[in-house]
């Protein structure tokens, strides 16, 4: 589908660019020096009857569809140990309904990130087709990927990290790795289709029975840092799995980063995709989300931003633009890199169509950026709040309006690093 420039009459005469400076907010530094020696190391330790019970036995690995620190590296060193053991190793997609919910998209979404039969060493096996393992008390289904079935067992890993719709104990992590990554589309669609309100709990009670019937050989859960990198990375015995769980999503909460300002006039988030959020850009950075119910909880985590203003989708995310609804403008390049299709796979899955919906589009950047000043809730639109952001996992290193300069100063964790400065834009009128 293509979106033509709109000859629309002009809503932003008198809107001045503001003069911009490079702001470096400072987190703490917890990077894991050696996340894949670390890894080594703690599989050096895993107890002698597991080692002992895989020789030539078939080992199923999940590979999630987000974008990790280190990820072809740490699975390949999964893969290395198992065969070391003596196992049969494999990877598969465990994504729910991402890359288009097709076994193609998912092995080829997997493959930009270097996860490949080539590198790894082992198959990577993708499917669709799924086995129903149990049903719970009230008809509840419990999903698993058809070749992690058949196998002799599974290790989950996954990032762990606050979700974007729901506050629990347990939220993106190895939970939700069982009920909507390797349930695939269908067990994905499954879960949603119970709703938010108790998403955590279901979490817990579709994972205990899933334990029950599929082996779980480990877990290895990891968080990441502020910086994007990782913060820990752990080797979780199955007796364990809640425990260490709820563990890491506190760990994960307390490693967020933040927007420190208090107040974003305007926000402009670079690119968002499925390997940033779910939901494309973390609610938990612009406080908005899909859910009306749960909007408080996450308005309370970000500064006050009147505006979002979205340039842009990452190669990585094949034009699924899903979580833009929750934005004000978008760019006439973002526009027309959406694929409606794998939008409204996804989002039709989750249940979530307000991330679907498409805000009001531009001719260009600077058109979206001038529209979302103009039209900002301001007595003088020029002296507005503007920041400027690559996505939701990278903000160390922004950009701030000189107007941000009073909420900057005397602090320690922000430092402004460059003179004042404004934007050039390309012939499109596009910053790059």
């Amino acid at each position: 589908m293509f979106f033509p420039k709109l000859d629309k009459k002009s809503l932003t005469d008198g809107i001045v660019l503001p003069q911009m400076v490079k702001v470096h907010q400072t987190f703490p530094n917890h990077n894991l020096k050696d996340p894949v020696a670390s890894l080594k190391q703690q599989l050096a330790a895993v107890d002698e009857k597991t080692v002992a019970s895989l020789p030539g036995k078939r080992i199923g690995i999940t590979a999630g569809s987000r974008g990790l620190p280190h990820y072809k590296e740490i699975m390949k060193a999964l893969c290395d140990q198992l065969k070391d053991w003596g196992a049969k190793p494999f990877v598969f997609p465990a994504m729910g309904s991402h890359a288009g919910a097709t076994a193609e998209g998912q092995k080829e979404h997997l493959a930009q990130f270097g996860i490949n039969e080539e590198y790894l060493g082992v198959p990577v096996l993708s499917t669709m087709d799924v086995v129903e393992v149990a049903t719970l008390d009230d008809g509840f289904p419990v999903y698993c990927d058809k070749n992690a079935y058949e196998a002799d067992g599974i290790i989950l890993f996954n990032k762990i990290k606050p979700h974007t719709h729901f506050k629990y104990k347990h939220e993106s992590g190895l939970l939700k790795m069982i009920c909507i990554g390797v349930g695939k589309h269908k067990g994905a669609a499954t879960f949603h289709a119970w709703g938010y309100d108790n998403f955590g709990p279901n979490l817990v009670r579709v994972s205990e029975a899933f334990l029950q019937h599929v082996n779980v050989v480990f877990s290895v859960g990891m968080v990441q840092t502020p910086s994007d990198d990782i913060a820990c990375l752990e080797v979780i015995p199955t007796d364990k799995f809640f425990e260490r769980d709820a563990a890491l999503q506190a760990r994960a909460k307390e490693e967020m980063p933040r927007l420190k300002l208090p107040r974003i006039d305007v926000l402009i988030i670079d690119e968002i995709g499925k390997e940033i959020s779910g939901t494309g850009m973390d609610p938990n950075i612009t406080g908005r989300t899909e859910r009306y119910s749960q909007e408080g909880a996450f308005r309370a985590l970000a500064p006050y931003i009147e505006r979002i203003v979205l340039l842009d989708i990452t190669e990585a995310s094949h034009g699924n633009g899903a979580g833009c609804g929750t934005a004000d403008i978008v760019s006439y390049r973002f526009v027309n890199k959406l694929d409606f299709a794998s939008v409204y796979t996804n989002c039709l899955t989750a249940k979530a169509f307000r991330m679907a919906c498409l805000p009001l589009y531009a001719n260009s950047d600077k058109d979206a950026i001038e529209m979302a000043m103009a039209h900002a809730f301001l007595k003088d639109p020029n002296q507005a709040k503007v920041v400027r952001i690559k996505n939701t996992l990278k903000l160390e290193d922004i950009e701030c309006s000189v107007s941000c300069l009073p909420d900057i100063e005397g602090r320690d964790d922000m430092q402004v690093t460059s003179q004042p400065f404004t934007w050039t834009f390309n012939e499109e009128d596009n910053l790059w």
